[in-house]
Order: structure tokens, then sequence, then C-alpha cells
């Protein structure tokens, strides 16, 4: 063998070798490709399906804050509405109530309202008030009620801005008990408000 022979033959091997190790890294590059490529498919898979969750969460979250607002708000409007019809009865059930005094079923009322004042308090010794209009009435009242029940009540000198009803103390005034219309049509309202919530439930 000559030595261009040799030459050539040394060249075709080293290129052959070169080719090998060239295939063989491309090779190599190709399935470290389709590792990387394999294995950010499945964590692009993983996130996807991590924010679609994320999403339907945030979704369901949304929905709930929106349903709760809506409840919130109807609630609120309801409460607001019973607020103002039972303002309205009041009103107009004071505006009814102006001549109260000049009703003929006035004097049993005011005897009632005070007895229960008496009752509600307990004791010998009271102390009672009343609007301007009422002050002859009650006296009269009360000095009935004195005799009955053997009990000692006094008209106060200060009268109440009232429309109707008394007021009723002990006698050093550490327990009073008000019957006045006003406060009697308030101590209706609690009632008024399960009615009016019923109707609107209904």
């Amino acid at each position: 063998m000559n030595n261009k022979e040799a030459f050539d033959n040394v060249v075709s091997k080293v290129v052959n070798d070169v080719k090998r190790e060239i295939l063989l890294s491309l090779e190599n590059s190709h399935n470290d490709a389709l590792e990387i490529i394999e294995k950010t498919e499945q964590e692009t898979n993983i996130k996807a399906a991590e924010i679609l969750q994320s999403v339907d969460k945030l979704g369901d979250t949304l929905h709930s804050k929106i349903i709760g607002k809506a409840e919130l708000k109807a609630r609120n409007n309801s409460l607001q509405l019973i607020e103002e019809t039972i303002n309205k009865i009041f009103e107009a059930s004071l505006k009814g109530l102006v001549n109260i005094s000049s009703n003929k079923s006035y004097d049993k009322s005011m005897k009632k309202l005070l007895e229960e004042g008496l009752d509600a308090i307990g004791g010998k010794e009271f102390n009672i008030s009343c609007n301007t209009k009422d002050v002859d009435l009650l006296k009269n009242i009360s000095k009935e009620i004195q005799k009955t029940r053997k009990i000692n009540i006094e008209l106060s000198s200060k009268n109440l801005n009232c429309m109707g009803g008394v007021q009723v103390m002990n006698s050093d005034g550490s327990v009073i008990f008000n019957n006045t219309v006003e406060v009697r049509l308030e101590r209706f309202k609690p009632l008024l408000r399960k009615q009016i919530s019923d109707m609107l439930t209904k």
C-alpha cells in the first residue's frame, strides 16, 4: 500500500468516525429534544389544568360573591321597605289619634293605661304624669283608683309632651312605666315588622 492509499484510508476512517459521532450526537440531541418536548408538554398540561381549575374556582367565587351581594341587596331592600311601611302605619296611627281625648271611650282607656302602669311597677306609692289636656281626667281617675286599691297616687306638676296616655313612676322615680299613646305604638313595631316580613316572604 502506497502512501497515498494509506493517507486515504486514514482520512476515510477519520471521516467515518466523525460521521458516526455526529450522527450519534444528532440522535442523542434528537432524543433529548423529544424528552424535553414531552416533559414540557406534560408540565404545560399540568399548568393548563391548574389554570382551568383556578378559573373555575374564581368563577365559583365570583358567582358566589355576585349572588351574595344580590341577596344582601334584596334583604336590605326588604328591610327598608318594612321600615318604611311601619313608619307610614305609625304616622297614620298618630294622625288618627290627634283628637283621642275627645273619644267617648277615652276615659275607660285612660283608666286601663293607669292600672297597667300601677300593676307593672307594684307597691303603694306612685307618681303619675300626663299631657296638659288630660290633667283633670287623670285626677278624677286616680282618686277613684286610690280608694279602691288603697294606695297613694301623686299627680306630677310636670306635664308630658304626648298625645295621650300616662306615665307611672314609683315614689323615688327609680322605676318608670311609660304608657303613653306614642310608646304603646312603638311597642307594636316588632309585631308589625314580623307581620309585614311574613307577608313579603309568602
